[in-house]
């Protein structure tokens, strides 16, 4: 009973907020703009300021576990390479195998699984996160870009280096290697400057919650609606198996397996959603992938954990 508890109580209270966002959406009580400033204060304020006060506050070993690092990567590549070559032979439609790939294969760690993380797994978590954010972030958009540049309808093509620069000014790498430099330096923040950082750093869970529900919506039943329920199973069941029995077999146990756990098996990311907008692929598939994981990761999360902590691997 203590694992249930345990598991409930680590993913409930985010899915929680996290409807409560899509109900105020619904209800009117959240406005488009709201929710459109919402989810650029969360990705250039809220969510830099969390993850700079997490890598400065935690060890600087746990920072440098380059193995995890180098783990979580590989992972992440393998498993995108054979979601794009498993399903480019049952899906011939390019705009929707675009779509179907990338809402299989990226998770929404920054909104979610980050916040996730910490619940589970405290100052482990916060540095397993930092990892994460700093490593597999860069592998999502440009396996991302690469795909939908692939089977687009719209002919875009992407420049290498437009690619680079949009990884080097992303806000969470600035905010990781700026904290993880201090660390380097052993420079000491005063007092005022840190608590300066930590009141936005504070709201990031729940604003990014909030901004995530309000941002779902489900645009009802179509032919394609298969594609979208078979990405969104793969998504929240068979990459976290997959990821997990790597993981074990390699040595990895503890908080590491619950961080490889979440990298799996986080839902579909709304970022994703808006890249195959922009790019000409499939958006009602794309749209329903972030809905559908979305809904069933809150039970396969909880499901997931509770097992892992029963057998002890976590």
């Amino acid at each position: 009973m203590n694992h249930f508890l345990f598991s409930i109580n680590a993913v409930a209270p985010l899915f929680a907020v996290l409807f409560l966002g899509y109900i105020l959406k619904k209800t009117g009580f959240l406005s488009d703009g709201f929710v459109a400033t919402g989810n650029k204060v969360v990705f250039y304020v809220a969510l830099p300021a969390s993850l700079f006060m997490s890598v400065y506050t935690v060890d600087v070993g746990e920072l440098l576990d380059l193995r995890f690092a180098a783990f979580a990567v590989g992972v992440s590549l393998v498993g995108f390479i054979g979601i794009w070559a498993i399903s480019a032979f049952f899906i011939k439609d390019k705009p929707a195998l675009g779509a179907f790939a990338q809402g299989a294969f990226r998770g929404n760690f920054a909104f979610l699984g980050m916040p996730l993380l910490i619940n589970l797994a405290g100052e482990v978590g916060e540095a397993r996160a930092a990892l994460i954010m700093a490593f597999v972030l860069p592998v999502y958009n440009v396996c991302t870009v690469l795909i939908l540049a692939a089977t687009s309808g719209n002919g875009k093509k992407v420049e290498l280096k437009s690619i680079l620069r949009t990884i080097a000014t992303n806000p969470f790498i600035i905010a990781i290697l700026l904290a993880f430099g201090i660390q380097l330096l052993n420079i000491e923040i005063p007092f005022a400057v840190a608590r300066t950082i930590g009141y936005p750093a504070n709201m990031a869970t729940a604003l990014a919650l909030i901004c995530l529900g309000a941002g779902m919506s489900f645009q009802g039943f179509d032919s394609k609606f298969k594609y979208a329920l078979i990405a969104s199973l793969v998504k929240v069941i068979v990459l976290p198996i997959i990821f997990v029995a790597a993981g074990y077999m390699m040595g990895f146990r503890g908080h590491d397996i619950a961080a490889i756990l979440i990298l799996g098996g986080i839902p579909s990311a709304i970022a994703g959603y808006a890249m195959v907008v922009q790019m000409g692929g499939d958006r009602y598939i794309a749209g329903t992938i972030v809905v559908i994981s979305t809904f069933l990761s809150a039970f396969t999360l909880t499901a997931f954990i509770y097992m892992l902590r029963v057998f002890g691997f976590m």
